[in-house]
């Protein structure tokens, strides 16, 4: 059996500088008001008790916040997938990069975090600001059943 390991020189054979043209003009930023709304219509959605967050990409290995407890969670009916398209940081118009995101179906193993005791709209609004800057994101958040 042959192994596979990825190298710092393998990677270095696939980096390519892009010129960062800037948000997409047709889009809407987010600004401070719309960030505590939204924070606080999610942090009222949540269920009663502590704040748990599920993770199933980069908040595992760079969760920026500080947790109190983690546990292994599978959320059913969502998938990982390379789904959407970057035409920022990762690509380019005319070569989009991609970015991992969950789609309906299957399932997906992930970690849940507990967050410390706290104002659970401030800290819903620091994970938001973490994900999304504009308005035509915020239909892609949301609370998940998860089973751990």
């Amino acid at each position: 059996m042959r192994l596979m390991s990825l190298t710092p020189e393998l990677v270095a054979l696939c980096h390519r500088e892009e010129a960062d043209p800037g948000p997409d003009p047709s889009w809407t930023d987010m600004n401070d008001e719309d960030f505590r709304d939204l924070a606080l219509r999610l942090s009222n959605e949540a269920d009663e008790g502590p704040l748990w967050v599920f993770a199933y990409g980069s908040l595992i290995w760079k969760p920026e916040f500080e947790s109190v407890e983690q546990q292994l969670a599978t959320a059913f009916g969502w998938h990982r997938s390379f789904c959407l398209d970057m035409v920022r940081w990762r690509g380019s118009a005319e070569q989009p990069g991609l970015m991992m995101a969950l789609e309906r179906g299957g399932r997906c193993n992930g970690v849940i975090y507990r967050l410390p005791e706290g104002e659970k709209p401030a800290q819903v609004e620091r994970l938001l600001r973490r994900e999304i800057s504009d308005h035509e994101s915020i239909e892609t958040v949301r609370w998940l059943p998860v089973h751990t």
